[in-house]
């Protein structure tokens, strides 16, 4: 089925599958292509941006990511988990007469919410959708953690630094799609690597620098086998000052350019497409998903099956639709950070709550509208009579307005994959922070004379300001950061964490696909002796790849025969 998105204007494709998921979940087709979908419902989500803020309980001080001044008020997480105040002394009885999302908007405006969404940390006050942390500073969406500092998606890891989708690895710094990794430094695609730098798409390697497509390599420098005094020359080399480091980001930069990739960074999947998968099986447009079973439009999710359109859902998630944030849900439509539920739709904040409908902050509640609790009859009838006004106007089983967003679009996620400015997000009906966070113009050291050396840095720098060299706005050294680039040797950066974040997401391509054919011509591939495609591999797909990149793009079955 074709259809042209209300949005964009563009035409999309509804797929037979979709169908079939939209016909068992009694929902009608969307109106949104896949990536409106997306930007919509990642709009409703805040990662990085925090303020300070008190307590509207308490009073206390504290990190939020709401900033001063909205409609609800904020708790911290000793008065928002506590038991003195009941989310259901909000509830309000529904009027047919009034649109329901108006009156859920009412409703919303009026609960209080937590002030981060973190929870069992220790010693870890500034991070967000985090758990389990223990000593870690200004992580995201990340858990079981120690000692982790500026970092995004850091899952069970020790003592790494300025890194974004690293996983079970200790002692890394500035690494990206990283698993089961020691002391790697300036990294791509690693894997079960140890004191590895500036090298991509690599897996079991040892002491290797400026290498690319590596398997099992030990002592290697550009691809090329090398003694044990020759690497730690080379190291030394080029970690001997802050200008060493820059040039050889630029080595690094121009190797990965001309380095072989597959067409999608995929492991074990099959009849799957997106990019960072790992054990998909029967979806589309997949994107950072592992074990994932009949799911399409998915991206940062664990476990989930026979779900669609759905971001940040952990913990075997289960035939939902439309979902932001959420763990172990199922049968769900429509629902914002809800953790443990079942058969909840248009709610938000809702745990371990079952057949809820239009419903903000619940803890155990069942058969609940706009947080009012109700007899089970009475609630199937009204939840009917609100099903059917919503499918009469045309929105039953789209996401929330773009208006209902608690979060300026430039503080969401969202501007992270769908960047806009303010005249386009506010035409598209998405609120703006016109406000700029952080301050400028206080440094007390100039870059210019930032320590060139680890060696140069001692505790005095703690208690200078420094400048970013991009964005020009403040920042400083921790201890704890400190500690880090003295045991690792490498001088204080020169940018603040955000410039250095989106330097990171940079690497990582796009959550967009194109249609584009192997690149491959070699002539001792099996392709070759095919009569019919005797000039190249015949093999086409959906990539992340554009095809203006640099890179030789690859199929997986010549990718592998020349890299394995």
């Amino acid at each position: 089925m074709k259809k042209i998105c209300k949005n964009c204007k563009k035409d999309f494709e509804v797929r037979k599958e979709d169908l079939i998921f939209y016909d068992q979940i009694k929902v009608p087709p969307p109106l949104m292509c896949p990536d409106c979908r997306m930007q919509r419902r990642i709009s409703f989500r805040n990662e990085r941006t925090l303020y300070r803020r008190p307590c509207d309980k308490c009073g206390k001080n504290g990190i939020s990511l709401y900033a001063s001044g909205t409609l609800f008020p904020v708790y911290c997480h000793t008065c928002w988990w506590g038991d003195s105040w009941n989310p259901t002394s909000y509830g309000m009885k529904y009027d047919p007469a009034r649109p329901f999302m108006g009156q859920f908007a009412e409703l919303k405006n009026k609960v209080p919410r937590v002030r981060l969404l973190s929870i069992n940390s220790i010693n870890s006050e500034y991070e967000n959708n985090s758990s389990e942390n223990k000593n870690c500073y200004l992580i995201f969406a990340a858990e079981n953690n120690e000692d982790c500092l500026y970092g995004r998606l850091v899952q069970h890891c020790k003592n790494s630094m300025d890194c974004a989708f690293l996983y079970d690895s200790e002692l890394c710094y500035e690494c990206v799609d990283t698993r089961k990794s020691f002391k790697c430094l300036y990294g791509e695609r690693l894997q079960e690597c140890v004191d590895t730098f500036f090298s991509f798409d690599m897996r079991n390697c040892q002491n290797c620098i400026f290498c690319v497509n590596g398997r099992n390599l030990r002592y290697q420098i550009y691809n090329r086998s090398c003694t044990k005094e020759e690497f730690k020359k080379k190291k030394a080399e080029i970690f001997k000052d802050y200008a060493s480091i820059e040039k050889a980001k630029e080595e690094f930069n121009r190797l990965r350019s001309g380095a072989l990739v597959k067409y999608a960074f995929a492991t074990k999947c099959v009849n799957a497409t997106g990019d960072y998968m790992y054990n998909c099986h029967d979806g589309a447009r997949i994107f950072d998903v592992s074990n994932a079973k009949n799911c399409s439009y998915v991206a940062d999710a664990e476990d989930p099956i026979d779900c669609q359109d759905v971001n940040n859902h952990y913990f075997k998630g289960e035939r939902c639709y439309n979902v932001m944030g959420a763990l172990q849900d199922t049968n769900c439509i429509g629902i914002i950070f809800s953790f443990y539920c079942n058969n909840v739709y248009y709610s938000d904040s809702c745990r371990n709550c079952s057949d809820c409908f239009g419903c903000v902050a619940l803890n155990n509640k069942k058969y609940c509208i706009l947080n009012k609790e109700y007899p089970k009859e009475e609630y199937e009838k009204i939840k009917n009579e609100i099903t059917e006004e919503m499918k009469r106007i045309g929105i039953y089983g789209e996401y929330f307005p773009a208006e209902l967003s608690p979060y300026p679009y430039n503080d969401t996620l969202a501007q992270e994959y769908f960047p806009m400015t303010e005249k386009e997000a506010k035409e598209k009906g998405f609120n703006w922070q016109t406000e700029t966070s952080g301050t400028y113009g206080k440094e007390t050291i100039k870059e210019e004379n930032m320590p060139e050396t680890a060696e140069e840095v001692n505790e005095e720098i703690l208690k200078e300001i420094l400048v970013c060299k991009d964005c020009k706005k403040n920042f400083r050294i921790t201890k704890s950061e400190l500690d880090f680039y003295k045991r690792m040797n490498i001088p204080p950066p020169r940018k603040d964490f955000e410039c250095r974040h989106q330097d990171r997401m940079k690497k990582r391509n796009p959550r967009k696909l194109w249609h584009r054919a192997c690149m491959c011509k070699k002539t001792n591939h099996p392709h070759h002796l095919d009569i019919e495609c005797p000039s190249g591999c015949p093999n086409k797909f959906e990539t992340s790849y554009r095809d203006d990149r640099p890179e030789m793009v690859y199929c997986e079955q010549c990718y592998q025969q020349e890299i394995s």
